[in-house]
């Protein structure tokens, strides 16, 4: 999808920016019901309280936004820069646009129908251009992109989760192995545990686990047969060197310095457009740019582009929604949604500590924070009318 785009004149336009545009409209209409008050459930006050918090969030790009057209930048690179980086107004969305329960369950449904397609898709790669790069580069066999995680966590996560079909977890798991992101493997792992503790079936869930893990290899298995490519071997293989030193992780630890480095310069609000403009332009020769623009890891890439102000809000704000997730698996009614969101966000978290996942498809992320919390506006006005 990242690759269709429709030209315009001078303008490209892909189909994220229209997600985006929409996302806005429905930001609109949120508040403009919030200071109106024409909805019949108000929003709880934990919900208005981290709204503030966002809506100050997307504010500091407002300001970087300014700054850029005040610098002469060229609108369009400019407006791109700042949907990047505002994904956080999918917040809004769900707090908007869902009346009930049942539109969300279809929502999951969705994401469960296609976490069971892409791995099915995924042996298709076997030839493309992108899996031999990066055999030869890494010498990882990646069938696809590691954004892919997103969708399959999603469908893995939610199908162990609910009570049913929970025997398919194991596909959306292959899909996961075949991407060959160890920063998955751990955060697959810790969601599912964090799973079985909301839900208080520990040993049911840990051995569900292994069981979908024994039809992972047996699925990688059938798959390297008639593929002819020793796909299990180096799968497993990195799965063992998980948490050994490599080139890889020795490199993207030693950012650190550059993240100290960068962040003395402007400590309060990080890179201005103007600057991260010309570090896009360098960091195709330069490793220390590349590293600024890229630096496969969400707090390292906040500390350098928003600086210690962005980088508050944003922990506030993730802090108040796995709180708030937290508290919905404490109830009876919302028990399994809470758990759900809880785990979901706890393993898109992990995952963007290692990867980029939170530039590229952060949409996700902010959506199920907003979903969290108008699971909870049903909580709260359920209390309120008993």
């Amino acid at each position: 999808m990242s690759h269709l785009k429709v030209t315009l004149g001078s303008v490209n336009a892909f189909p994220l920016d229209l997600l985006y545009a929409l996302a806005a409209i429905f930001a609109l209409v949120y508040f403009i019901k919030y200071f109106y008050r024409n909805t019949k459930r108000p929003n709880a006050s934990e919900t208005k309280t981290t709204a503030i918090f966002v809506l100050l969030f997307i504010f500091l790009f407002v300001g970087k936004l300014m700054i850029g057209f005040l610098n002469n930048l060229p609108f369009d690179s400019l407006l791109r820069m700042f949907m990047t980086d505002t994904p956080a107004i999918y917040f809004f969305l769900p707090l908007a646009i869902y009346k009930d329960v049942s539109q969300l369950k279809r929502l999951i449904k969705f994401a469960v129908f296609l976490s069971l397609v892409f791995p099915l898709y995924q042996p298709f790669l076997l030839n493309s251009d992108d899996t031999k790069l990066a055999l030869n580069a890494q010498d990882t066999l990646r069938l696809g992109f590691g954004d892919g995680n997103i969708l399959l966590g999603l469908g893995a996560i939610a199908l162990l989760c609910w009570e049913y079909k929970k025997y398919l977890t194991f596909l959306p798991l292959s899909g996961v192995m075949m991407l060959g992101h160890r920063s998955s493997f751990i955060a697959i792992g810790l969601a599912f545990m964090a799973l079985s503790f909301f839900k208080g079936k520990k040993i049911k869930t840990l051995i569900l686990m292994g069981v979908a893990g024994a039809l992972v290899i047996v699925m990688l298995s059938i798959l390297q047969a008639f593929a002819n490519v020793n796909m299990l071997d180096k799968l497993l293989s990195r799965v063992e060197q998980t948490f050994d030193p490599t080139k890889t992780t020795i490199v993207r630890a030693r950012v650190i310095t550059t993240v100290i480095e960068e962040l003395e310069k402007r400590p309060f609000t990080g890179l201005e457009y103007k600057e991260l403009q010309e570090v896009i332009k360098r960091s195709e020769f330069s490793p220390r740019d590349f590293n600024i623009y890229h630096p496969h890891n969400f707090v390292y890439s906040s500390l350098m582009n928003t600086g210690i102000i962005g980088t508050l809000l944003l922990f506030t704000i993730i802090f108040r929604s796995m709180k708030t997730a937290y508290k919905l698996a404490r109830t009876e009614v919302f028990k399994l949604q809470g758990a759900y969101l809880y785990s979901y966000i706890l393993f898109f978290l992990i995952f963007s500590a290692m990867n980029t996942s939170m530039t590229t498809c952060g949409y996700v992320f902010w959506f199920l924070c907003g979903v969290t919390f108008w699971f909870f506006n049903q909580y709260k006005a359920a209390r309120q009318s008993s």
